[in-house]
């Protein structure tokens, strides 16, 4: 082995920007492989023009909250401020069912909860939801709020967690990066320099001989380690990577439930106040949030989460259908009549699905096997992280965690 360890990084979203940069920090030879020609992933903040001017939207991963310590670590290190959005992540009216309040949801959701929490962690949303004898409009309303949210089907879900975190019911504040949320990748990526290849898709990662070997089907490279900073999506598909993962590694992955979603952006002719409002049927919600300037964007943001209710929005072809139902649903609002701007996760081919959810009986342990290195294999990405699994604070998360797991092997000290 050289005296400097040659390290390569599979993927220039938050989780391999992460485990580059603290490498590059201990002093470790890397290069970081991006198939796409930007960095960031899920994370891609771009403009729309609305009232005249030009306004961020987040293609991906958008609201920061409470606990984001390690992001809000990134962000100060990088100069970067969070913008307050004026409005919370977590409370959603539900604007089709009109005889559902946010006090039912609520109540329903902190019955649901308590459930959850005194029972065992084999159970699925919709068990705990059965057991209570949830019924109705108002069970229909935090479905919807759970399916959208976690991205997945009720009964497909862990039922603790989700209840508890990823889907409360309990108001809280949201906050977004001043400028784009991708100004903190591209911020890692300026430190990173040339060490990003870009356009650089990596087919297959093979172990021989103490070395890593990375092909990218134009050319192989030989390194000491690698970080395989993919999302779930294409790391759990077969024919996209080739990779060999042992047997433990893919029974923990078995239980990673992999979620869909989508997102429109409409502009609006003028500047609203804050919203939330969400359509149970149609499994999506919609919001106008406070930018920087602290001025309300006249941006219609959507999020619509879990696959068979994308599919009937026909979100694999374009955004039309759907945005006759936010028009439809968002009456209060002036909506331009300009082109709206589609971002489909599921039909990527670079991320193959949007975040990911436990599925029922996922355990500790499985958590352990998906951050464990395989060899000289390392592991990073936001299905690894057990506490902010699927969020931009669990990839930063898991990329540190990976880097010093590496560090540690690397110069002989138990990681």
């Amino acid at each position: 082995m050289t005296a400097t360890p040659r390290i390569a990084i599979i993927g220039a979203g938050l989780a391999g920007l992460a485990a580059a940069t603290q490498l590059v920090k201990s002093g470790r030879d890397v290069t970081v492989y991006e198939a796409r020609d930007r960095v960031g992933g899920r994370v891609w903040s771009e403009t729309i023009t609305a009232a005249g001017a030009q306004h961020v939207i987040e293609r991906g991963a958008e609201f920061v909250l409470n606990g984001y310590t390690t992001l809000r670590s990134y962000c100060s290190e990088h100069g970067l401020e969070l913008v307050d959005t004026g409005m919370s992540y977590y409370i959603r009216k539900p604007g089709d069912s009109p005889e559902v309040t946010l006090e039912d949801m609520a109540l329903l959701g902190k019955q649901a909860a308590t459930a959850a929490a005194s029972g065992q962690g084999t159970r699925s949303v919709a068990d705990v939801l059965d057991e209570i004898g949830a019924a109705g409009p108002v069970r229909d309303a935090l479905e919807s709020r759970i399916e959208v949210s976690t991205a997945v089907r009720v009964d497909q879900v862990t039922a603790e967690e989700t209840l508890d975190h990823v889907a409360s019911v309990e108001p809280g504040p949201s906050w977004r990066i001043g400028g784009g949320n991708q100004s903190l990748p591209k911020a890692m990526a300026r430190e990173l320099g040339d060490r990003i290849r870009f356009r650089t898709k990596v087919e297959a990662i093979a172990q021989a001989d103490d070395k890593v070997i990375v092909s990218t089907g134009i050319e192989s490279e030989v390194y000491d380690y690698a970080v395989v900073a993919l999302p779930f999506g294409v790391l759990n598909y077969s024919e996209t990577l080739g990779i060999d993962l042992p047997d433990w590694k893919r029974e923990a992955m078995t239980r990673v439930v992999q979620g869909n979603a989508a997102k429109l952006h409409l502009a609006l002719d003028e500047i609203p106040a804050t919203s939330a409002v969400m359509s149970v049927a149609d499994r999506f919600w919609s919001w106008t949030a406070v930018a920087s300037g602290g001025v309300v964007a006249p941006v219609l943001n959507c999020f619509g989460g879990e696959l068979g209710h994308l599919e009937k929005l026909h979100v694999d072809v374009n955004g039309n259908e759907w945005e006759t139902r936010v028009r439809g649903l968002r009456s209060d609002l002036s909506v331009a009549h300009t082109a709206a701007v589609l971002t489909a996760w599921p039909f990527d081919p670079l991320a193959k699905g949007a975040y990911t959810a436990h599925a029922p009986g996922f355990s500790a342990q499985d958590a352990e096997a998906l951050a464990a290195p395989h060899g000289r294999l390392f592991f990073a990405g936001e299905y690894i992280d057990p506490e902010f699994t699927g969020l931009m604070e669990g990839a930063l998360r898991s990329g540190d965690r990976a880097a010093q797991a590496l560090i540690s092997i690397s110069e002989g000290i138990p990681a």
